[in-house]
């Protein structure tokens, strides 16, 4: 019985692993707020469902460690694209602000 559990399991690990996969992929392409915010949206619901398949099978079939390097690096990847869409928009903001003041 545990083997065709472990089976099936693993194989839904595997699909959460290709969504990952696939965000990374994706990355750099996106530019836009909203794009960022719902990827990485995605990318936390990706972290909770591998750490519960993951956490369904035994320790040394775990897999959880390179899932969490992955995981980190593209979530910081993310936050790096919010932190230069504020600051670009913190910017643009105070240039215009000295513009009006000018005036």
């Amino acid at each position: 019985m545990y083997e065709e559990k472990k089976g099936s399991i693993k194989v839904a690990r595997g699909r959460v692993t290709g969504s990952l996969t696939r965000l990374e992929n994706g990355a750099d392409d996106l530019n836009l707020m909203n794009e960022i915010l719902i990827h990485l949206q995605i990318l936390e619901e990706l972290f909770v469902d591998f750490e519960w398949l993951d956490s369904e099978l035994r320790s040394e079939e775990s897999e959880i460690i390179e899932f969490e390097k992955r995981f980190f690096d593209l979530k910081l990847k993310f936050q790096d694209k919010i932190d230069a869409i504020d600051a670009s928009r913190s910017i643009n903001t105070s240039g215009q602000n000295t513009l009006v003041c000018k005036t």
